[in-house]
């Protein structure tokens, strides 16, 4: 199943060009990237690269992949937010290449179209840009699907089909498979292993069910069907070399903590998650996820009737497809359903099923290139339309959007102009028949929106740098700075840890506990929330004045930032001029 040259090149580029350009634009927005890389720059600074922390406290919401990830970010790009997303930018580069490999599999025309499509969906410019551990999930979570599929297929008489009744995963490719797995537990936990097992467990069963040569009671069949599933996977092998990668850092960790760790890790954000919401996010069991697919896979999900149509008609219809349409329905369902019935809901959770369902309309794509129906042909005309009406919804809503956030954002509404001409131009192709490239306008139109959206938008929206802009001209005339922060978000500790010595920021339990700070590092700075201000300088010293202060985003909170009043001044703050 080698990808040929030609799609593999295309898919680079065109995943490269969404998720590269300007990627250290933009400051980290509150609060997941900064969080993550301020317990990433904490390593660099300690040398430890074993126990995650934040801002001297344990951090037990992730395991410490990620943090590996900006490490090596920091050494190729430096200390920097270009460093801290470069490795999930990377990862999904890979990412779109693993599924246009997998799409492959649905045969002619479906692996460039399954790549391209990957590369240019919304989420994935917004999540694979982002420094955050959902890039290494998605992965090493596709990279456990692509080494199952190249271990169960087997080549027919047209080098294409490939089938899993009567053929069993060797150990070394179920060892493949749990490898992939084991390191998409160090990303994000439990759900690296338990989701993909589960996807594929359920694909091999399907196949093992549905076996022409079955017969027997229902009893018999379902007994039968599941035992061969069970052979057929070797689930054992898998969790053995899962575990065999995860388990020594898991281990390491919890002896380091005592166990707090990994109590907290799973009591609480595994199971805590799942059984209540969580950090106010939550959302319809029926409706949430579904919005959520609409949107992240814009703006090829103006055919999601037509794809979803295609998909359940090549399996009905046992065609060449039908194996691979089979794999990507059980791997979407293992990401989908769980999630839908979690207590916590974030957009982000479902990103790796976004392989399946992107193999799902690359497949579609290249079907109605081939053969179109009239049905087909006039759903599409719906579908332009549609794309059209999102160009002019993306005009008027992004010069209201940048107002709220950052003026003098208003132009990023001529972005609409794409999805509109892209849908005049590909309807025009479609009328006279040239249907190859109406599809190639509309993937043309979802690179250029999806990435001039990410190369400018949060650039431009995140102008005025926030916590960046705070600690720009510290970290630039004054060095080395002792900083510690209360009730400031988490940009504030990033930014302030890139200033601090050791990159540690010192993190208040009390307003009160500023005095002592101080007292201990003379000139050091405090950061804090602007609510908590008064209480902060009320336990400073009176030489003691607010240098700055910026606002967050998205979250919108001001901070203030104190120092003594012979340090630099970033800029002039008439309101503030002193807090006595």
């Amino acid at each position: 199943m080698r990808l040929p040259r030609s799609p593999a090149l295309v898919v680079t580029c065109v995943a490269a060009c969404v998720l590269l350009p300007n990627l250290g634009g933009p400051p980290l927005w509150d609060d997941d990237e900064p969080r993550n890389a301020a317990c990433s720059l904490a390593m660099l600074g300690s040398g430890d690269w074993l126990v995650p922390t934040f801002n001297g406290r344990l951090r037990v919401e992730k395991p410490a992949l990620v943090n590996w990830l900006h490490l090596a970010g920091f050494a190729v790009a430096g200390v920097n937010e270009t460093g801290a997303r470069l490795g999930s930018a990377l990862l999904t580069i890979g990412t779109c290449l693993l599924t246009a490999s997998l799409a492959a599999a649905l045969g002619r025309g479906a692996a460039a179209w399954a790549g391209v499509v990957m590369a240019t969906c919304l989420w994935t410019g917004i999540s694979g840009r982002a420094a955050t551990p959902d890039a290494a999930l998605g992965f090493f979570t596709t990279a456990a699907l692509w080494a199952f599929v190249r271990g169960a297929r087997v080549a027919g008489p047209d080098g294409q089909a490939w089938r899993f009744g009567a053929a069993r995963l060797s150990v070394f490719a179920a060892g493949g498979v749990g490898c992939a797995c084991g390191l998409a537990m160090l990303a994000k936990g439990p759900v690296g292993l338990v989701l993909p097992l589960a996807g594929l467990g359920l694909f091999c069963w399907w196949q093992a069910w549905a076996d022409p040569g079955r017969d027997g009671s229902l009893g018999r069949r379902l007994a039968g069907s599941l035992a061969d599933a069970w052979r057929g996977l070797r689930p054992l092998v898998i969790v053995a070399a899962a575990l065999a990668v995860a388990m020594p850092w898991y281990a390491a960790v919890t002896i380091r903590t005592e166990g707090a760790w990994l109590r907290e890790f799973f009591l609480v954000h595994n199971l805590g998650r799942f059984a209540a919401p969580m950090e106010g996010h939550s959302g319809s069991a029926l409706l949430y996820y579904p919005v959520v697919l609409l949107v992240g896979t814009f703006p090829w999900s103006i055919a999601w009737i037509l794809v979803v149509g295609h998909a359940a008609s090549a399996v009905a219809a046992r065609s060449a497809e039908t194996m691979g349409m089979r794999l990507a329905a059980c791997w979407a369902a293992a990401w989908l359903l769980p999630f839908c019935l979690s207590g916590t809901k974030l957009p982000g959770y479902v990103w790796p099923a976004y392989p399946a369902l992107a193999m799902a309309a690359g497949a579609f794509v290249a079907a109605w290139i081939r053969r179109p129906t009239a049905t087909t042909d006039g759903w599409m005309r719906v579908a332009w339309g549609c794309l059209a009406a999102c160009g002019v919804a993306l005009a008027v809503g992004m010069p209201l959007v940048t107002r709220r956030y950052a003026g003098g954002g208003e132009w990023l509404g001529l972005i609409g102009v794409v999805p509109v001409a892209g849908a005049v131009v590909a309807w025009s192709l479609h009328a006279a028949q040239v249907r190859g490239a109406a599809a190639a306008t509309w993937a043309a139109t979802a690179w250029g929106t999806i990435g001039l959206l990410m190369a400018v938008g949060p650039a431009c929206i995140g102008h005025a740098g926030g916590m960046r802009q705070l600690f720009h001209a510290v970290e630039a005339a004054a060095g080395p700075v002792p900083i510690a922060s209360f009730a400031a978000p988490a940009s504030a500790v990033f930014y302030g840890g890139r200033v601090a010595p050791g990159r540690t920021v010192l993190g208040l339990t009390a307003p009160a506990d500023a005095a002592a700070f101080v007292a201990e590092h003379p000139g050091g700075h405090v950061v804090v929330d602007a609510r908590f201000a008064s209480q902060v300088a009320d336990a400073l010293p009176e030489h003691y004045t607010v240098l700055d202060r910026s606002t967050s985003f998205p979250t919108l909170r001001e901070v203030v930032l104190y120092g003594p009043a012979a340090a630099p001044r970033l800029a002039a703050v008439p309101a503030l001029t002193s807090s006595r």
